[in-house]
């Protein structure tokens, strides 16, 4: 690499460093105001910071898609918004296939050993009903949406008094330093119409299977090494495979933490990111495989807010060789600034500056967005988020100048029925990302770029649009079914054009380089997902969805089909 962009990553890396050591001046908390809110999962576990309601797997990360998280809103208590790595955060989770969720940052859970109290034993006057409930909810959120973020503290609990699961002895181990587990998960499509990147006319069957082993060692005090091996494959398709569906052996994470004050702390290494709610920032778990990365991330964390500053460079998925253990991308830079404060009047408040260089495709894109998350006193539950990205393009299509918004209001309504109460919860949601005019487009032009979100979990399940020249109005529906355990969403989408172009893929490849738009209406989908959380570490869950294509595909040369499309899937789930 010329020794002009070692200078610039060193350069970058240590003004990120020093910006984190002045955040506490710049970063003050203020009071709570209105009650935050979580969103549980199918088996009530808590599925992020201030968070839309859906269901669990889409939002226990069993389905990463976020928006709904068989979710009832409790009380935000201690931990900040989900910055992955730092708070946690859930918005909406479309159902969980993968879970998304609790975020993480460098934090003391993660680097010390528990301490056991002097209370030893649940049924001593110190164990009271508030502090083995809270031992309960402990464990039913001990997994998150990154597996470094992982806190199985509530094993030593003296006022835990709830059910053990397989793998429980394989954490504190060595006098209390190493945690070992891992992820079981087995998934079969059936694809109608969309094998492939949108409508496609193509049609494949097939199953997923994906195994993740990690262990956390807390080496002493101020050392932390952890590592998580991620295997995952596909079988039974007629076609070629998409990259996101194999990858027979990864090293997903392989990092070390150094705590270098009782704030701040220091990660080298190959790691995931997951910040806010993920939208543009997401290991992206409703995917086969995960995504990762490799660089340098400080965290400095204070009672209700955290400020983190990393450089990375994305790995390079090498498809044609799945077995192979992939390289970083050294060609492609993403750093930034993110900070979140949970203590607000207005609930948990985020504000991030990202930035994306891409050397091959000759791209520099800038992102300034911000988020908040929360609920009203009157129970009314809101979330805003939005940005605006500048910059230069490639080569041909001149500075860059995009944008994109997304703001959603909700309620979780009671409703007194023969059968008891019912508490089903409602969202209405508004998504926009901005286009540019430009045609044939590319990666590289006036559009937003998504940089790397977990699109599914937002616009669509059967993953037809990136967000990207795109508007999407969408409406949610979660509902307790035959108790709380079971879940049933329903999510309805419309989708429009930004600029009378062309749609783009989730990889935000083009998805017609032959004709630009006739009609800027893609059409309407309805997405049904059924969770049954077995017990807090296993689900399983179904799901259907339909696209009832629009005038666009009617309308537009080029385009492969104008047929509407179907998707059925159903997915099992285990943690241990």
């Amino acid at each position: 690499m010329p020794p002009h962009q070692h200078a610039r990553r060193r350069t970058l890396a240590l003004a990120l460093l020093a910006g984190l050591t002045a955040a506490p001046a710049a970063f003050a908390e203020t009071p709570h105001g209105l009650v935050e809110t979580v969103v549980l999962d199918a088996t009530d576990t808590p599925q992020g910071n201030v968070q839309l309601v859906v269901d669990a797997q889409y939002g226990d990360e069993q389905y990463d898609g976020a928006r709904y998280d068989g979710a009832q809103y409790i009380a935000f208590q201690d931990e900040p918004a989900p910055l992955v790595d730092a708070p946690q955060a859930a918005p909406p989770e479309p159902v969980a296939i993968d879970e998304p969720a609790a975020s993480a940052t460098v934090d003391a859970a993660s680097m010390a050993a528990p301490v056991v109290t002097s209370c030893n034993c649940c049924t001593t006057p110190c164990c009271t009903k508030a502090k083995k409930a809270a031992a309960t909810a402990a464990m039913k959120s001990a997994y998150a949406g990154v597996f470094y973020a992982n806190n199985f503290s509530y094993l030593n609990d003296p006022c835990y008094d709830g059910p053990s699961f397989f793998g429980d002895s394989l954490k504190g181990m060595m006098g209390g330093k190493l945690d070992i587990g891992g992820e079981a998960r087995m998934r079969y499509h059936y694809e109608n119409n969309h094998r492939g990147l949108g409508l496609t006319g193509v049609d494949d069957a097939f199953f997923l299977t994906r195994y993740r082993m990690f262990a956390n060692l807390r080496i002493n005090e101020y050392f932390r090494a952890y590592g998580e091996y991620l295997y995952a494959d596909s079988g039974g398709e007629t076609f070629n495979n998409r990259p996101i569906e194999e990858n027979r052996g990864e090293i997903q994470n392989l990092f070390l933490d150094t705590k270098l004050t009782e704030s701040l702390n220091l990660r080298l290494g190959r790691q995931e990111l997951l910040f806010g709610d993920e939208r543009l920032i997401s290991p992206l778990d409703w995917a086969n495989t995960r995504r990762s990365f490799q660089g340098v991330r400080g965290t400095y964390k204070g009672d209700a807010w955290t400020v983190d500053g990393f450089f990375v460079n994305p790995l390079n998925r090498n498809a044609a060789n799945e077995s192979k253990i992939d390289d970083a991308n050294e060609d492609v830079d993403f750093y930034g600034v993110y900070a979140s404060n949970s203590g607000t009047a207005l609930g948990t408040v985020d504000a991030y500056y990202l930035g994306l260089n891409n050397q091959v495709l000759d791209f520099d894109y800038h992102t300034l967005g911000s988020r908040v998350a929360g609920a009203s006193d009157a129970g009314v539950l809101y979330n805003v988020e939005g940005g605006v990205q500048f910059g230069s393009n490639s080569p041909g299509y001149g500075d860059h100048s995009a944008g994109f918004f997304t703001g959603g209001l909700g309620k979780q309504l009671s409703i007194c029925t023969g059968c008891g109460e019912w508490k089903p919860t409602v969202w209405f949601w508004y998504d926009w990302a901005s286009g540019g005019d430009d045609f044939p487009a590319a990666r590289g032009d006036d559009s937003f770029d998504h940089l790397f979100p977990l699109a599914h979990k937002y616009l669509g399940l059967m993953d037809l649009f990136a967000r990207r020249n795109i508007n999407d109005v969408n409406f949610q529906f979660i509902t307790p079914v035959l108790g709380d355990k079971v879940k049933l969403l329903v999510w309805y989408h419309h989708f429009f054009l930004d600029q009378a172009t062309t749609p783009y893929g989730v990889t935000e490849a083009p998805f017609n380089a032959v004709a630009a738009a006739g009609d800027k209406e893609l059409g309407q989908e309805i997405d049904l997902v059924l969770t049954c959380g077995i017990n807090p570490r296993t689900n399983v869950q179904i799901g259907y969805s339909h696209f009832r294509a629009g005038d666009y595909y009617d309308t537009t040369a080029g385009v492969p089909t104008n047929a509407d499309a179907d998707f059925f899937w159903t997915q099992f789930q285990w943690r241990f």
